[in-house]
């Protein structure tokens, strides 16, 4: 089989040689310069570079006009999953192809085709079509259609204020309005829900809260999150799931617990950032990227890669921003006793002395201070992580 992968994660991360045989299979990489070098110089495959910025799509087309026909293209970062579906379309390399790559990637797509399947979601209007009055009133959200981890939201006092901002902003980039829609803010803990779909059925589903919001997180706050037993929200996110016409995939679904019930957020056919995937896998036993690739490839549920997960524990992570520091290095301080507590499985804190990445998103190594943690007893953990959020420090040269 043939086989081409839009790389843009670490190899070991992935598990590319657990999930795919590459002495049976041709493979082929295609990822930027820091990708490529990633890979295992003995790995048996090929190489295509990709030249940072450039769009994905323009670049391989004339160079798969010139190969022989590719068996399965794989893609497990968000950014990169439109660009597959839409190769995979014009090359007739099966997978998800782009009108259902567009549920899971456009906000307005999603909320639209939940909406219909009576699903509750929070009122949206497009920002290219905003109304002088809209149906809700008080806090409203303007966010971008295809972003995530809450990158370029805006959070407005009120319907006009939003209105106001997308008029400022389409002044300075006349396509703003094409990029996002507007939606009411709806009050309650956001959970996130995370598994893998089979032929559509759950092969495994867990739900956790986040401790604080993805949105601080974007505005430079720490974020946490708790695995907690929920059935009732995992079967209400299989609803939206299969409404979203779901078949095999990954997924990471948000809601917002509202007192009427969850509302639906937003969901990605990709897995959720930070440590999620290791704590799915302590759970469950799943390691998602491998056992979604693997089964992509072999056509059948990959069984032989579910371990058994680890006995009555839940786990959580705690995740502290490093894009908020314009590139400065960073100081971290955590109370006494952290480093050795008995719940903390590991953890990762930015080297002294190294400029912060400025870009915004959940990998370890971009953060000032992350970590797993794992216990018998979510609200214990999810008590634990209010407190470090809340003690640990992170510093930069000059901050008073």
């Amino acid at each position: 089989m043939r086989i081409l992968i839009l790389n843009k994660n670490k190899f070991g991360r992935m598990e590319y040689a657990r999930a795919i045989d590459h002495q049976r299979h041709d493979v082929t990489y295609a990822g930027t310069t820091e990708y490529d070098d990633d890979i295992p110089k003995d790995l048996r495959c090929e190489r295509f570079v990709l030249e940072r910025g450039a769009p994905v799509v323009e670049q391989l087309q004339p160079w798969l006009r010139a190969q022989r026909p590719f068996d399965r293209l794989l893609a497990r970062h968000e950014l990169l999953i439109m660009p597959a579906a839409e190769l995979r379309a014009e090359f007739g390399i099966p997978g998800m192809l782009p009108d259902l790559a567009a549920r899971f990637r456009d906000k307005v797509t999603m909320k639209a085709t939940l909406e219909r399947a009576g699903i509750r979601v929070p009122r949206f209007v497009r920002a290219t079509e905003l109304p002088e009055h809209v149906p809700w009133q008080g806090k409203t959200i303007v966010k971008p259609r295809d972003s995530n981890a809450s990158q370029g939201v805006y959070l407005c006092d009120d319907y006009d204020s939003a209105r106001r901002l997308v008029g400022q902003r389409r002044r300075d980039d006349h396509a703003f309005a094409d990029r996002y829609e507007v939606e009411e803010y709806l009050d309650g803990p956001i959970w996130h829900v995370d598994g893998f779909l089979f032929r559509g059925e759950p092969v495994a589903v867990q739900a956790s809260r986040y401790v604080r919001t993805p949105l601080e997180f974007e505005h430079g706050n720490p974020l946490g999150s708790v695995q907690f037993p929920y059935p009732e929200l995992e079967a209400w996110t299989l609803d939206c799931l299969h409404a979203l016409g779901a078949d095999t995939l990954t997924f990471h679904l948000e809601a917002i617990i509202t007192a009427d019930g969850p509302a639906f957020l937003e969901v990605a056919a990709r897995c959720g950032g930070g440590y999620v995937v290791d704590m799915f896998r302590r759970r469950t036993g799943a390691h998602l990227h491998s056992l979604d690739m693997a089964t992509e490839v072999g056509g059948e549920l990959a069984t032989h890669l579910l371990e058994s997960p680890a006995p009555n524990s839940f786990n959580g992570m705690f995740l502290f921003p490093g894009h908020t520091y314009g590139g400065a290095p960073v100081t971290v301080d955590v109370p006494a006793g952290t480093l050795t507590a008995p719940v903390l499985v590991k953890y990762r804190i930015f080297p002294e002395g190294k400029p912060t990445p400025t870009n915004a998103n959940y990998r370890p190594e971009n953060l000032a201070f992350s970590g797993l943690v794992s216990g018998p007893d979510p609200a214990e953990l999810d008590a634990w992580l209010e407190d470090l959020l809340s003690s640990a420090t992170v510093s930069a040269p000059g901050d008073a």
